[in-house]
């Protein structure tokens, strides 16, 4: 009887690694369009906060709050400024006092498939005490711009958080996979062809002794059932 291969060599552990590798693998290649996405609708959510808050203004006769209001507005949208540009050139600002300069600035208008991937990878590299200024339309008027400066901070924690959870979702596929693929090839793979090679190391031993050797054809008609 030939003893078994070591499991650091054996075909099933061979695949089983290859099997996570190639499940965490193809998890890297949908995490980078998602965490780019998750970025994109979390500036947008900024955006749409921005507008509600600005109304406010718009409900007035003079287009003026008094300064605790502006800071509650502010405080809601968490953002530093927010400004307003309609088609017929009106402006409404929503600041209580003028913001430090932004490091960056994004319009997520003109933001393309790559280039939300490679903004949202700045953004975890970086170490999150920047002030972004984002741009876009009103989420009800897409004549309207509106602008925000936040800060990047609470961005970058968002996105690290979206990121663990991926993270420990792809753990757990790939392992539920892996076993499932290792427990087939064991099945329909790796113990046939233990019988073969045992049926053929017994040949060799004792070609004349039959029943020692002798394997019962089976019903499979794949490659295996044909060896």
């Amino acid at each position: 009887m030939p003893s078994l291969p070591p499991l650091g060599k054996s075909l099933s552990a061979r695949l089983l690694l290859l099997t996570i590798v190639f499940v965490m693998l193809s998890e890297v290649l949908i995490y980078a369009p998602s965490i780019g996405r998750f970025r994109l609708v979390y500036l947008e959510e900024r955006l749409a906060a921005g507008r509600l808050a600005i109304l406010a203004l718009e409900a007035t006769p003079d287009h003026m709050v008094s300064e605790e209001l502006k800071r509650e507005l502010l405080a809601h949208a968490h953002a530093h400024l927010i400004a307003i540009r309609r088609a017929n050139g009106m402006k409404l600002v929503l600041s209580t006092q003028s913001p430090e300069a932004v490091d960056d600035s994004f319009d997520l208008r003109e933001g393309t498939f790559f280039g939300l991937i490679g903004d949202a990878f700045a953004t975890l590299m970086h170490r999150g005490e920047r002030l972004i200024r984002a741009v876009g339309t009103s989420p009800s008027d897409a004549s309207t711009e509106v602008e925000v400066v936040i800060d990047e901070k609470p961005l970058r924690i968002a996105m690290f958080d979206y990121s663990k959870r991926i993270l420990e979702l792809s753990i757990v596929i790939s392992l539920i996979t892996a076993a499932l693929v290792y427990l087939s090839l064991q099945w329909l793979m790796v113990r046939p062809m233990q019988r073969i090679t045992q049926s053929m190391t017994a040949f060799r031993d004792d070609p004349e002794n039959v029943a020692h050797y002798a394997l019962e054809p089976s019903r499979r008609g794949d490659e295996i059932g044909v060896a």
